[in-house]
C-alpha cells in the first residue's frame, strides 16, 4: 500500500513539476525583469533627482533579488538529483533555506560543459544531443567554449552577490539608508550608516552606493540576462526530464517568453 501511494505521489509530482516549469517561465520568471524595465522607463521620465535616485534604489534592489532567485533555481536543479521535485525545492514546500542564497559553488572552477551538466543532473545532455535539439551543429570544444562563458557568468554573479550582500540584506530589511549627507555631492549615490570600532573606538561608518541611471539601465540588462539563462537551463530540465515535452516547451514556452 504504502509502495504504491508513493507511485501515485511521484506520478503526480511529475505532472505538477512539468506544469509548473511552464507556468514559471511565463509568469514568476519574468516578475522581476517586467519590474526593473517599468521602473527603468519612469526612472527616465522624472526630472526630480531624490525621486529619481529612490525609483534607481528599487531597481538595484530587484536586480538582487534576481541574483537570488537564480540562485534557487540551480540548488533545485542540484536537489533534483536526490529526487526532490523542482516546484518543491522552489518553495512549494519544506522551504529549509534561510538567508541568503548564494551561487552554487561548482562555478569556482570550471572543468568542461558535460562536468557542468552532471552536477546539475543532467546527465543525459552532451554536445551531439545539444546540437540535435537546436538543429545546429557544434563541436565538443564550441560546447565547452560556451558554458565556459556561462560558468564565468554565473561565478561573477555569486561574486557580485558577496559584495552587496549586506547592502541588499539592508534595503531588504528596514531600508536604513540616507539620501544625501548635508555638504556632500554626490547626487547619484546613497549612504549606508554603520558603527564599526577602531582603536576600541566607536567610529561611524558611511558606505556609498551609487543609484544612478546607468546603474538601472546595467541592471536591466542583468536582469535580461538571468532571465534568459534560467529559460535556457529550464530546456536542458525538460529535455533531460522530460524528453518527449521539450520539443513542446521549447516551441510554445520558450518562444512565447524570448
Amino acid at each position: 500500500m504504502k509502495n504504491n501511494l508513493s507511485s501515485i505521489r511521484k506520478e503526480d509530482d511529475d505532472l505538477i513539476e512539468r506544469r509548473f516549469v511552464t507556468n514559471y517561465s511565463e509568469f514568476a520568471l519574468r516578475m522581476n525583469f517586467f519590474a526593473i524595465v517599468s521602473l527603468l522607463e519612469k526612472a527616465r521620465s522624472v526630472s526630480d533627482p531624490i525621486e529619481r535616485k529612490s525609483i534607481c534604489l528599487s531597481g538595484l534592489q530587484l536586480l538582487y533579488s534576481s541574483y537570488e532567485d537564480f540562485a534557487i533555481l540551480l540548488h533545485a536543479f542540484r536537489n533534483r538529483i536526490k529526487g526532490r521535485h523542482l516546484h518543491l525545492t522552489i518553495g512549494v514546500e519544506e522551504q529549509t533555506r534561510s538567508g541568503s542564497s548564494a551561487m552554487p559553488r561548482i562555478f569556482k572552477q570550471f572543468g568542461s560543459a558535460r562536468q557542468m551538466m552532471e552536477s546539475f543532473g543532467f546527465t543525459s545532455i552532451n554536445h551531439k544531443v545539444f546540437s540535435t535539439y537546436l538543429s545546429i551543429s557544434i563541436t565538443e570544444e564550441q560546447w565547452d567554449y560556451y558554458y565556459q562563458g556561462i560558468a564565468d557568468s554565473i561565478k561573477h554573479m555569486g561574486d557580485y552577490q558577496e559584495t552587496f550582500n549586506e547592502y541588499k540584506n539592508k534595503l531588504k530589511h528596514g531600508k536604513p539608508v540616507v539620501e544625501s549627507i548635508q555638504n556632500e555631492e554626490y547626487p547619484d549615490k546613497v549612504v549606508f550608516l554603520s558603527w564599526t570600532e577602531q582603536d576600541k573606538k566607536p567610529i561611524l561608518e558611511l558606505s556609498w552606493v551609487e543609484a544612478s541611471l546607468e546603474q538601472i539601465e546595467t541592471a536591466t540588462i542583468q536582469g535580461a540576462k538571468i532571465y534568459i539563462m534560467s529559460l535556457e537551463f529550464l530546456c536542458l530540465f525538460m529535455l533531460h526530464y522530460y524528453p518527449d515535452h521539450a520539443d513542446k516547451y521549447l516551441s510554445e514556452t520558450v518562444d512565447k517568453c524570448i
